[in-house]
């Protein structure tokens, strides 16, 4: 042994531990097993004990109580109870019939020793023959066992009689007339309740014995009954006077009653104290029969089993101390040399070597350790060449970071700098003062999501931001950013580039607002052609008006014109002239001239006036027509301003958790009569599994509902209006949804087999005012504002269109709103 090597102190005592611990760990896991197997099979057996003896048990009450049914059942149907009680329901008073029965009631319980009292209630509820003569003419109408005894046998649960204050058991049947099956009365059987105790507890063997001596095993066993109100209806061997005064709320009482469950197990019983014990459900008397033995006294045998193994593992331990002991000196002493060779390794003389004789498995440890000490000096001086190709290496890449033309940085898991390259430099920051700041710093939206949407996303790598250099300028930054993982699949770093686009957006917005300008001025063009086209109708029915107008002006003239006061104050003359008397011939003819003069007038007149109404009627027909005209292209102008209006004052949606199924539902049930009368027919096909969105549902039904009206215009323009179609269908509308999980969105699509659109035209179908609709009805703004809508819901529309097969619009709304940000993704 080597000099100043100490057995129990550095790897010697760990050596020995490691032995005590190999030794003595298996001693424990046998014995601890052994044990647990003992108490295992100790307590299934006692399990299965009071298994038996509760099974056992329940036999013997169930055969009481079918015993007891069947008697009170046979009894009812005896001949001679039947005629007597008859006789009695006829003649209550018959002395000799009562004390017939009486006997004969005496004869009948006397058959079973534990039969307290047989006797029967007339329909009254009036005992009228019984075993007990003090019984006769009690009145029991209120006692269940008369009230349920009429329908049927009847069990009475244990209950202690008034009269004689013995507990008892009734068993109840009706009394029937044989042929007609009349009713006549119960009859009752009162049992004696005390048979279930000697059941239960069992009998003493002996007067002169102890009290706790039963048939029962243990002193702590026993067996009881408890009733559906939880009252123990037995006697208890710790307990007086328990019968239906002791309350037992235990858990296997509790889960029999509710559920019918029968508990074999440990358990606290009545008096809290722990048990094993088993319970077996009486159903048809909602009993519950518990047979329990103490937990203490059942695992005494493996108490005793516990001192005994402990005593023997101690004796192995102090074994095991003494063999280890010299087992790991022969062990120690070349390890102390090979740490001693370690150590002169670690402090750089790799030539050292270890010397040893051992053919044993520390002697090719000690070979291995020298072979080992040759492999470490060989790798150093590979290291050493190593190190200067990567400093190399190093200073090559720091060239290419320092004058690269794109910002290059890396951060943290948290999102802080770790690395920025000089590029930094022309926003206004040295490299130094950002190491360590959070990204979230130099952006000019702070918001914490911004970052983590950076580090954590997994899907979007490029990012336009609005970064704010020193001098706190908005700069528009291209960001792309890349996850560095380590093989575990770990975040461990984020790489990202950075590129300066703020020259390019003021160009692109210069651009836009080019673009802008011509399609404002493509707008008016539009705006003008369409309202040009009604306005010249409107002023062509206004000038023609003002012509008819004055064709009526000039024909009321003339019948303004017209004497006719002139003829009248003539004809006034005449009349007056006649009526003053007067034979002058020559007076009457000139009265006769003078009224066929009036008369022509008034002729001519009167064709005058029907020419004029003639003229009148003709040109109020014209101007009825032309005003009409006017109305309506009145209205059109209308419409067209209207639908301006709505596309150029879209509002924001009003967002609320919505269905798009209750959606579509919602919409065809408002269209879908209309769209059967134009007999097109209508398909839902509807993904029970679409998610709920975010949307104003108002603005998505105006959506769908513009474009199913688009979808049946087409289609009836498709197959015509022809008469001889009759009742077949003329297209098909298919209206859906579909929930699509990877791209995190759902789809509202609407088929229609109508005449397709042209690849010319779709690219304007959402241009305002395109229209290809020829009865003028259109406005061409309808798919303008729903485009304008869905796009307010961060989504898209897709369309696809086959000439002559028909079109299919796809509505594809995110589940989650977009906030907004100061970023957007930048899609290449």
């Amino acid at each position: 042994m080597i000099k100043g090597v100490n057995l129990f102190s550095g790897i010697g005592r760990k050596l020995l531990c490691w032995f005590l611990t190999l030794s003595i760990l298996p001693i424990m896991v046998v014995a601890i097993l052994t044990y647990r197997y003992a108490r295992e099979t100790i307590k299934n057996e006692l399990l299965n004990e009071e298994s038996f003896l509760a099974e056992g048990i329940k036999n013997h009450i169930q055969t009481i109580l079918n015993a007891g049914e069947y008697s009170s059942q046979f009894f009812a149907s005896d001949e001679f109870i039947r005629r007597h009680l008859e006789i009695l329901n006829h003649n209550p008073n018959d002395m000799r019939t009562v004390r017939k029965f009486h006997d004969y009631m005496v004869y009948k319980t006397n058959l079973n020793k534990d039969f307290y009292e047989t006797f029967v209630l007339n329909p009254a509820g009036i005992i009228v023959a019984s075993s007990n003569e003090n019984s006769i003419g009690r009145i029991e109408f209120g006692a269940d066992y008369f009230t349920y005894g009429k329908g049927g046998p009847y069990v009475k649960d244990v209950y202690r009689d008034e009269n004689t204050g013995e507990y008892s058991i009734a068993f109840a049947a009706p009394v029937l007339k044989k042929r007609s099956g009349k009713f006549l009365g119960v009859l009752v059987i009162r049992y004696n309740a005390s048979k279930l105790n000697e059941i239960t507890t069992g009998k003493k063997v002996g007067a002169e014995e102890d009290a706790g001596t039963f048939l029962r095993r243990g002193k702590t066993s026993e067996a009881y009954i408890v009733n559906e109100n939880h009252l123990m209806i037995t006697g208890s061997r710790f307990k007086e006077s328990a019968i239906l005064s002791q309350l037992v709320n235990t858990e296997p009482v509790t889960a029999a009653l509710n559920s019918g469950k029968e508990v074999v197990g440990v358990y606290k019983n009545y008096m809290g104290r722990d048990v094993i014990g088993a319970t077996r459900y009486l159903k048809k008397m909602g009993w519950v029969l518990l047979v329990e033995t103490n937990e203490s006294e059942a695992y005494s045998p493996i108490s005793k089993f516990k001192y005994r193994a402990i005593t023997v593992v101690g004796i192995c331990i102090v074994g095991v101390v003494f063999v280890s002991s010299f087992v790991s000196r022969g062990i120690i002493n070349p390890i102390i040399l090979l740490v001693k060779g370690m150590k002169r390794v670690a402090e750089g003389d790799l030539n050292f070597r270890v010397e040893s004789h051992l053919k044993d498995e520390l002697g090719e440890l000690t070979a291995s350790f020298n072979h080992m000490t040759d492999d470490i000096k060989d790798a150093r001086e590979k290291l050493l060449r190593l190190k200067a190709d990567l400093e190399e290496r190093k200073e090559y890449l720091e060239s290419i970071l320092k004058y690269a033309n794109e910002l290059i940085f890396t951060l943290d898991v948290q999102g802080n700098f770790t690395f920025i390259n000089p590029k930094i430099k022309e926003w206004g920051y040295d490299e130094r003062e950002l190491i360590g700041q959070p990204l979230i710093s130099i952006l000019f939206d702070k918001h914490h999501e911004n970052a983590d949407q950076i580090i954590y996303n997994g899907f979007r790598r490029i990012f336009e931001v609005e970064v704010l250099d020193k001098q706190k300028n908005i700069r528009n930054v291209l960001l792309s950013t890349s996850l560095v993982k380590n093989k575990e699949g770990q975040l461990i770093s984020v790489l990202g580039t950075a590129n300066d686009v703020t020259e390019l957006r003021k160009l692109e917005q210069k651009l836009v607002q080019a673009d802008r300008l011509a399609s404002i001025g493509q707008l008016v063009a539009g705006i003008a052609h369409e309202i040009n086209n009604p306005i010249g109708v409107i002023y062509l029915y206004s000038t023609e008006s003002m012509r008819l107008f004055e064709r009526v002006t000039n024909a009321l003239k003339l019948v303004s014109a017209i004497p006719i006061s002139e003829n009248t104050k003539r004809l006034n003359d005449v009349v007056t002239s006649m009526d003053r008397e007067t034979n002058a011939e020559f007076e009457k003819d000139a009265l006769r001239k003078e009224l066929l003069c009036i008369a022509d007038d008034l002729d001519k007149y009167c064709k005058e006036l029907a020419q004029i109404y003639n003229v009148i009627g003709k040109t109020r027909s014209y101007l009825h027509e032309y005003l009409e005209g006017s109305v309506k292209e009145s209205i059109r102008c209308k419409d067209l301003i209207s639908g301006l209006l709505d596309f150029s004052r879209q509002k924001k949606p009003e967002m609320s958790i919505s269905n798009v199924n209750n959606l579509i539902d919602n919409v065809l049930s408002i269209v879908e009569k209309q769209y059967r009368k134009e007999k097109i027919e209508v398909i839902r096909v509807l993904d029970q599994h679409v998610p709920d969105v975010m949307m104003d549902a108002r603005q998505m039904e105006q959506v769908i509902i513009n474009i199913t009206n688009n979808a049946v215009f087409a289609m009836k323009e498709a197959l015509g209006n022809d008469e001889h179609i009759g009742v077949h269908r003329k297209g098909l509308l298919t209206v859906g949804s579909r929930f699509h999980m990877d791209k995190g969105c759902v789809e509202i699509f609407i088929t229609d087999t109508g005449v397709g659109i042209s690849k010319n035209d779709l690219g304007k179908i959402f241009d305002p005012f395109f229209t290809t609709r020829k009865d003028g009805k259109g406005t061409g703004l309808g798919l303008s504002i729903s485009y304008g809508i869905v796009k307010m819901h961060d989504g898209s529309i897709e369309v696809e269109s086959e000439i002559g097969k028909g079109t299919t619009f796809r509505i594809l709304l995110p589940l989650e709103i977009k906030k907004e940000q100061g970023m957007r993704v930048v899609k290449l």
